[in-house]
């Protein structure tokens, strides 16, 4: 249930005469367990709702307003819950190959498939429960982000080291059967994913139909922070060639940019991306560099600048700035490690 936190003056909440401290416990007779409860059951324009307070008395309101207007009420936290954590010991996990002293945040993982839909973050359908999968389908939560990795129920096993991580293709099925819109990625792993077990995954999203609305792939990201962890390879230029090749036999795959740069394969079109479903995940973030570039007014004189950026991207950055008074630095990591190559992951002090 979700603790008011605040409510916005003038909004509907705020008229009814909700106060901070209350607890939102009912809407329309359906208990209030987190945002996604509150967002749905909170749509209609006549809502009847039950309060808890101090002492555990309650109080009944009801609230006329604009079908789907916000209530305008701030809860402790985002979720109205608690985030919840990944299950797995995935053999690729890059939180665990953090190095020690980072701030306490950075290591923790969620599983969440709340924040999926309202966020975009990833899940990999290991820790839903039976409520968790009939409320998707019956609230419509759409779309969801998958991390599939391979369909190959015993491989998913062995690669996220979590017995439930066979059930994901069943559970694909159940979504896309109900109309779920589904965006997947693998992480490519050589010697484990690749090769005629890309192909495997590729083919079993494909018969899904449409409700796959994109699958990117993308290499696997190895630190130099592995000791104890499972031996991986990173993706090679012929091994990121060939992935390539394979993902163009199917519609609404991408591979991502990282992957281009790595084959030395020119980066596609900005009409291959179809709208970018994945640009957050790092797939077509060049090509829309490139476009918006191409279309932007340049100035005419420059001072002389100097920008800095990943390994991956500074051949790129400087074809496309070739000519001006520029310098393109490719900084090395050397927090997470030389392996490490894109400029999302640089640090500095």
């Amino acid at each position: 249930m979700g603790l008011i936190k605040s409510v916005e003056p003038g909004s509907p909440a705020d008229r009814a005469g909700l106060m901070a401290g209350e607890t939102l416990a009912f809407v329309n007779g359906h208990e209030i367990l987190d945002v996604l409860d509150y967002r749905f059951y909170t749509y209609d324009p006549r809502l009847k709702i039950v309060l808890s307070g101090k002492g555990g008395r309650t109080r009944r309101i009801t609230i006329r307003k604009g079908e789907g207007e916000d209530l305008g009420l701030e809860f402790e936290t985002y979720l109205m819950d608690s985030h919840r954590r990944c299950q797995n010991r995935c053999v690729f996990c890059f939180i665990d190959q953090m190095p020690r002293g980072c701030r306490e945040s950075l290591y923790f993982k969620d599983d969440d498939a709340r924040l999926s839909f309202l966020l975009g973050n990833y899940i990999t359908l290991t820790n839903l429960e039976k409520r968790d999968i009939r409320r998707i389908t019956e609230m419509r939560v759409s779309p969801l982000h998958v991390s599939v990795h391979t369909t190959n129920p015993e491989l998913r096993v062995k690669m996220m080291g979590n017995p439930s991580a066979g059930r994901c293709l069943e559970l694909l099925r159940f979504f896309a059967k109900a109309r779920i819109a589904l965006h997947t990625q693998i992480v490519l792993c050589p010697g484990l994913n690749d090769g005629s077990e890309l192909r495997r995954t590729l083919d079993d999203l494909d018969a899904l139909g449409e409700s796959v609305e994109s699958t990117s792939v993308v290499p696997v990201g190895l630190t130099s922070h592995r000791a104890g962890l499972t031996p991986l390879e990173s993706v090679t230029p012929q091994g990121a060639r060939a992935a390539i090749e394979l993902c163009g036999e199917y519609k609404r795959v991408y591979c991502a940019d990282e992957m281009y740069l790595l084959a030395g394969l020119p980066i596609p079109k900005p009409e291959d991306y179809d709208g970018y479903p994945q640009l957050e995940n790092g797939v077509g973030m060049l090509a829309l560099f490139k476009e918006r570039w191409d279309g932007a007014d340049k100035p005419q004189t420059l001072p002389q600048q100097t920008l800095v950026t990943g390994v991956a991207a500074a051949p790129f950055l400087r074809e496309l700035l070739a000519g001006l008074p520029v310098d393109v630095i490719a900084a090395e990591n050397s927090f997470f490690g030389k392996t490490v190559t894109v400029a999302g992951l640089l640090t500095g002090r």
